[in-house]
């Protein structure tokens, strides 16, 4: 029986996409936390609780083999480098995007639906 797919929701789901929309950009746990974070300062006490979760979600990431990267150390503790999606993790990043963009569809066709309706009433009366 096959398994069910992964739900990446929140900041899962947040750091594929971001790692997935620029390809280009060397990212590591400090650069995605202030990527996901704009607003936190990075001497804000939210910042270093933002940052414990990045990693947490990026750890797992790592484990679940969507993304690679090199471990490193500073005075935070364990962070990592060079962050890249595996071609599983590209797959994910996409099941992602086209997840949250369904909800965006579907308003986009009950709009449309809406609208057909609006012009056969007018039509027929």
């Amino acid at each position: 029986m096959p398994r069910p797919e992964p739900v990446f929701d929140g900041t899962e789901g947040d750091v594929l996409i971001a790692i997935y929309e620029w390809p280009d950009v060397t990212f590591s746990s400090h650069t995605l936390t202030q990527r996901l974070n704009p607003n936190l300062q990075i001497t804000a006490p939210e910042y270093r609780t933002a940052f414990a979760h990045v990693s947490s979600v990026i750890e797992e990431h790592i484990v679940r083999g969507l993304i690679r990267g090199k471990r490193s150390r500073d005075a935070d503790g364990v962070f990592f480098n060079n962050l890249k999606l595996t071609p599983k993790g590209e797959q994910a990043a996409i099941q992602v995007r086209k997840r949250r963009a369904l909800p965006g569809n579907v308003q986009l066709i009950m709009d449309v639906v809406d609208a057909i309706r609006k012009r056969d009433r007018g039509a027929g009366g």
